[in-house]
């Protein structure tokens, strides 16, 4: 037994409460991103863009333009979509920052959505987390790290964007699915930002 172990006073979350959590803590980033995405976002340049891409799929389907075409042209238009959008990356960003880290380092290891759950993180000794645990953690559990390596992306052309996507995105996936596999059948139920951090997400009860 390691140290720190023996005298633990918290048991592990369950994998519903941490779900329920995080889909509270989902909705509430999305609806404060999307808010402070409204004065930046110019509609008319991406609902022209859209409008070229569903007139390029259209004349996919009526065999206008061959594969090729469609693929060259689907990529160009969504590239652009994308860039133009591309502020709203930024925004989304500094609110999961602001969230995630700087709002759950004030409030010990917790966000609303933990807090409405009744759950927390902690250390692995169940002592309480600094800022730099709540960094570690939430950079790569709650895809910061990810969005970071997309806009960065966004910079470096149409080729190296879609390139990078696909890789940033697939260890991304994997990443999730692996923390999924190890809350649910781990004894002390710890993602893989948990064992990167060295904390633990913890029930609160009373003793």
């Amino acid at each position: 037994m390691k140290k720190g172990e023996k005298n633990q006073k918290y048991e592990k979350a369950l994998f519903s409460k941490r779900l329920v959590g995080y889909l509270i803590d989902y909705f509430i980033v999305m609806m404060i991103a999307s808010v402070l995405q409204i004065p930046f976002l110019n509609n008319k340049n991406v609902e022209k863009l859209d409008k070229q891409l569903l007139e390029t799929v259209d004349k996919y389907n009526k065999q206008e333009i061959d594969l090729q075409t469609y693929f060259n042209q689907y990529l160009d238009y969504s590239y652009l979509i994308t860039k133009e959008s591309g502020l709203s990356v930024l925004i989304t960003i500094i609110v999961d920052v602001l969230y995630f880290i700087v709002l759950q380092a004030y409030m010990g290891g917790q966000t609303l959505g933990k807090k409405l759950m009744k759950i927390k993180i902690v250390k692995n000794d169940d002592g309480d987390v600094t800022v730099n645990d709540v960094t570690i953690r939430n950079v790569i559990n709650n895809d910061i790290l990810a969005n970071i390596l997309l806009a960065i992306l966004l910079l470096m052309g149409k080729n190296v964007y879609f390139m990078g996507t696909l890789v940033v995105m697939s260890i991304q996936y994997l990443v999730t699915f692996l923390s999924i596999i190890f809350i649910l059948f781990r004894k002390d139920g710890r993602s893989v930002a948990d064992l990167i951090a060295k904390t633990r997400v913890v029930s609160l009860k009373e003793e």
